[in-house]
């Protein structure tokens, strides 16, 4: 109005009035709760009168199953360009470590400390449906990572998120794991060297990058990123060692990503340098597909192949050429360590935990933690000498049936490697004289077969636990596994997303009270060699024929003669009247009070 303001009132349309007016505060009252994304005539007359949105921000609540495959599709819940189906650049893996069908994927709302400083309402994680309050925090080896698989080199994939706008700024962690799964006949033969994150609103072609001051990020306000470890890594069972995983097979050095200058000063992108850590990239370049990954010796030693087995060996030469090669884990007898979190107790030597030692000690070997904090997983700066190092060996030199490794606390004795081909895990009838009941056969079908000894049939892992469960006289015999190393296909992500200011997002809706959003969180695998691919848009179905002028409807589906405040037959925002009765109002107000 080109008036200047007056302390302690507010301009409602050219007239300043105390900001404890009856008028005034029934304005602001009903600004309140109008969403500044949701063009209502509420929306334009709030801000046509001058009054402030209220900022608020946001609680993430559930993955949006718009653009998945409910329920999964052979196995898997595709993540699709669009809410049609039209194409798809992945997929998760729908069940859980506990055989359970679902997503794959959930959003948990259990606040948590991570490293003693940050504060998060919750995370983004798979689904173990523990316990309330037990699911973000799940000790290791419980299952917490969602697993996504990337089919197609450069192809986004995007994971959308409900929120509820409401007054708290939100920080989530994600733990998740993301695999190469490309086509090894593209011209780089599947390889990645690069992941991007991004936070943005719609998917596929319609998907639109977050910007800065919408409050939506990785970590904090503006570019401040924050990630619970490295960004993303290779799995510490094979470099660096893991809480999770044990000590590792290939390094006792983390083998991470690290985010790229580049992207550095934008906090709603994250892109890692397209550099693959020399700890891996020394023994097989890029980040291979799975296809691709070398095949390994693996020891059964529970017999039971739906458990993880351990690795012993790997192919380091060719199909037509194998030269098995393997590492083996020498423990340094003067590194001494922490193994109760007790400083009165003595610490103990690192030869303890050597199964080959006759110093061995299971009682404490069974806990390999106080080891992997002296590698890179949990020494990251490198402060303190390493409880073990890595010598690398023939498997048949080191493997001559009297050499044992740390399995479980047990010192587990490892049979001649030339016998290992011999030795498959099997199901033996104790009844019998241990008669051989089935054979395993990783290699058969989609996820491995056993075949029966009395006739030949094949059963799955499924029915053979069933068959055992109901014969007490079956028991499972430990064996020796070939096949793909597949944690070198898997990288570890674990980005953190900040969610707040929800109410400027374009894909919020409200109903003048409650206010409901999203968000996307796109992941791509990156290889800069490849091609783009195209993201189709979605088919647009003909438009109807027009139909022929009729009689109007009282259901407004007939001609609407005159101005309308909406589409036809849509209803009038209710709001409407009551705002028109406290304009009159306000102007009758100004009335008097320019007459006193």
């Amino acid at each position: 109005s080109g008036e200047e303001a007056v302390p302690g009132q507010a301009n409602t349309g050219g007239k300043w009035f105390p900001s404890d007016s009856p008028v005034l505060k029934n304005f602001y009252a009903l600004c309140q709760k109008v969403s500044p994304a949701a063009q209502t005539p509420s929306a334009v007359f709030c801000s046509m009168i001058g009054l402030p949105y209220v900022a608020v921000a946001a609680t993430m609540e559930a993955v949006n199953e718009d653009n998945l495959a409910v329920p999964p599709v052979d196995g898997k819940t595709v993540v699709y360009t669009d809410t049609e189906g039209t194409a798809s650049f992945g997929w998760l893996d729908p069940v859980n470590d506990f055989g359970n069908l679902g997503l794959g994927i959930k959003v948990y709302n259990e606040p948590f400390t991570a490293q003693q400083t940050y504060d998060f309402a919750g995370c983004l994680m798979a689904q173990p449906d523990r316990a309330p309050g037990d699911n973000c925090t799940a000790p290791p080896d419980s299952g917490k990572r969602f697993k996504l698989k990337t089919t197609e080199t450069n192809g986004p994939i995007d994971i959308v998120v409900d929120v509820s706008a409401d007054d708290s700024v939100s920080l989530y962690r994600v733990i998740g794991k993301f695999s190469n799964l490309t086509d090894a006949s593209n011209s780089v033969g599947g390889d990645l060297n690069a992941i991007r994150f991004e936070l943005g609103f719609g998917v596929g072609s319609e998907f639109m990058r977050s910007s800065v001051g919408d409050g939506l990020g990785f970590g904090f306000d503006g570019a401040d990123k924050l990630s619970i470890g490295p960004v993303g890594k290779y799995p510490g069972g094979l470099f660096g060692g893991s809480k999770v995983e044990g000590l590792p097979f290939f390094s006792t050095e983390v083998a991470p990503f690290t985010e790229s200058v580049s992207t550095a000063d934008d906090g709603d992108i994250l892109e890692t340098n397209g550099t693959i850590a020399t700890q891996y990239s020394s023994l097989f370049g890029d980040w291979r597909t799975l296809s691709q990954t070398p095949t390994g010796w693996f020891i059964d030693h529970d017999g039971n192949p739906a458990n993880d087995s351990i690795l012993l060996a790997y192919n380091a030469g060719t199909v037509a050429a194998p030269d098995w090669q393997t590492n083996e884990k020498q423990f340094n007898a003067a590194v001494t360590v922490d193994h109760d979190d007790d400083a009165s107790t003595p610490e103990l030597s690192a030869e303890l935990w050597d199964p080959n030692s006759l110093n061995f000690d299971p009682t404490v070997a069974n806990n390999v933690l106080p080891l992997v904090d002296t590698l890179g997983e949990g020494d990251p700066g490198d402060t303190v000498t390493d409880a073990i190092t890595l010598s690398p060996s023939a498997a048949s030199a080191l493997y001559d049936g009297n050499f044992n490794v740390l399995i479980d606390g047990q010192a587990v004795t490892i049979d001649d490697f030339e016998t290992w081909e011999n030795k498959p895990v099997t199901v033996v009838d104790t009844a019998n004289g241990d008669a051989l009941y089935a054979t395993w056969y990783p290699g058969e079908g989609e996820d491995g077969l056993y075949q029966l000894e009395s006739d030949s049939s094949w059963v799955t892992l499924s029915e053979m636990a069933t068959l055992i469960a109901a014969d007490a006289n079956l028991a499972r015999v430990a064996g020796y596994v070939q096949g793909p190393i597949e944690d070198l296909a898997n990288v570890n992500i674990n980005p953190t997303i900040s969610v707040g200011a929800a109410a400027n997002w374009p894909t919020c809706s409200g109903d003048g009270v409650n206010t409901t959003c999203s968000f996307t969180f796109r992941v791509t695998g990156l290889n800069g060699a490849v091609e783009e691919p195209t993201i189709p848009d979605t088919p647009v179905e003909p438009a109807p024929e027009p139909e022929e002028p009729g009689a109007s409807s009282s259901d407004g589906d007939g001609p609407v003669f005159g101005c309308t405040a909406g589409r036809p037959g849509a209803p009038i925002d209710p709001v409407l009247p009551g705002l028109v009765l406290m304009a009159l109002g306000g102007l009758w107000a100004r009335k008097r009070l320019s007459n006193a």
